[in-house]
């Protein structure tokens, strides 16, 4: 019998090493889909997050589109010369230019550029009027 209890000993054994084997690939497969699982779950919460961020700026720019709409100023523009004589009676009567450009809701380069331009305008009138 001493052949037989050494088969059978060796049967076990390679049972053993073979069920070890399992379960060790066993234990590495579920920490590998642990891993896995903490990566999805982070990248859920960032894609989450990213969501919520576009949706919010996207409702408002939304809601500011709307208010500049609604609040947007329907009557006619001027005509230039119409712009030009009133910043150049508002000068002639001593206004500063950024008082100007506030009123006429221009820059103040715009107004200063108005005043050059009809500065120019007069000095080549006077120089044709000279010929």
């Amino acid at each position: 019998m001493g052949g037989a209890d050494v088969t059978i000993y060796l049967g076990i054994g390679a049972a053993v090493v073979v069920l070890g084997a399992v379960i060790w690939t066993h234990v590495q497969q579920q920490s590998a889909i642990d891993r896995l699982d903490d990566r999805i779950a982070h990248l859920m919460a960032g894609v989450s997050l990213l969501t919520d961020t576009t949706e919010g700026a996207l409702r408002d720019v939304a809601i500011e589109i709307g208010r500049l709409a609604a609040t947007s100023d329907t009557r006619r523009p001027e005509t230039p010369a119409a712009s030009r004589s009133r910043i150049n009676g508002a000068a002639r009567r001593g206004r500063t230019v950024q008082d100007i450009a506030a009123n006429e809701q221009l820059s103040e380069g715009e107004v200063r550029l108005h005043l050059q331009l009809d500065k120019a305008r007069k000095d080549r009138s006077r120089h044709a009027s000279l010929r």
